[in-house]
């Protein structure tokens, strides 16, 4: 028996396929998520003047690309060694793993990271620090839900300097993740995955404009297996109605694929025993 994978990834989208593919499965795709960088003249080039000319207490390192990006955004302004510099001064907060090997590829130390891997865990730990009167650079994770996190270091006496590196949408052309929906609604997908939060969020509003949503909700939480790569994506898939997910115990791109592929083959089996 060949099971179906339904991806909604943006980025790696190709990867995890590939390694889905691997492992025997069949692999829809079906984006429910754009990222659209920010690194033209525009707001990130003059918050990166600002911090330069006026360097933080504090940074917070949200996600991996976004480090990698806004750094390279700085290269192509002949600026990269004067916001490393700044940034230097400053304690840096990596939210996981994969800041914190953004931060050391560019030079820069981790004072602190969340064990979690969640923003609301960064802010609790710079609050018990006391952060009144601090400058504290917050890097953006692509949306405006921070869990409200900025608001609470604001209303602790810190100016938050936010840092727009990239912003997450809809995709442009719907047509792929309508026919994922379709096909998850009508029996056609034994799993689908999630590798980000808004990609849960996406996808429902989606199927909300062709009369989906609550086939689609109906689905993931039924006979279709949906995988989460993480908490904040499975809280995400929660807050539209998707209870039902599963996460691997580990957070990370490998350890969702074979969370995948060990669910579906126990599914085989109960199928051909009984």
């Amino acid at each position: 028996m060949t099971f179906t994978v339904g991806v909604t990834a943006d980025r790696r989208a190709d990867e995890q396929g590939l390694m889905l593919t691997r492992l025997g499965l069949r692999v829809v795709h079906g984006a429910a998520l754009a990222t659209t960088m920010v690194v033209d003249d525009g707001p990130l080039r003059q918050v990166t003047e600002r911090l330069i000319s006026q360097p933080p207490d504090f940074v917070v390192a949200n996600t991996g690309i976004g480090i990698r990006s806004w750094v390279g955004a700085a290269t192509s302004w002949n600026m990269a060694d004067a916001l490393i510099s700044a940034l230097a001064r400053a304690r840096i907060l990596a939210r996981g793993p994969k800041a914190a090997g953004a931060l050391k590829i560019a030079g820069l130390d981790v004072w602190w990271r969340a064990p979690t891997e969640q923003l609301v865990d960064v802010g609790a730990h710079l609050l018990a620090q006391g952060v009144a009167g601090t400058t504290i650079a917050f890097q953006l994770h692509g949306q405006d839900d921070d869990g409200g996190v900025i608001d609470a270091l604001r209303a602790a006496g810190a100016e938050v300097v936010e840092v727009p590196v990239y912003r997450w949408s809809v995709p442009a052309d719907h047509q792929p993740a309508l026919r994922l929906i379709e096909m998850a609604c009508e029996g056609g997908l034994d799993a689908v995955t999630f590798t980000s939060g808004p990609a849960a969020r996406n996808l429902v509003a989606l199927a909300d404009t062709v009369g989906l949503a609550s086939s689609l909700v109906d689905a993931l939480n039924g006979d279709v297996l949906t995988v989460c790569v993480g908490p904040v994506s499975a809280g995400y898939a929660a807050d539209v109605g998707i209870v039902h997910s599963v996460i691997p115990e580990h957070w990370r791109l490998g350890a969702m694929v074979k969370l995948v592929a060990d669910e579906l083959g126990r599914r085989e089996r109960l199928l051909t025993t009984t």
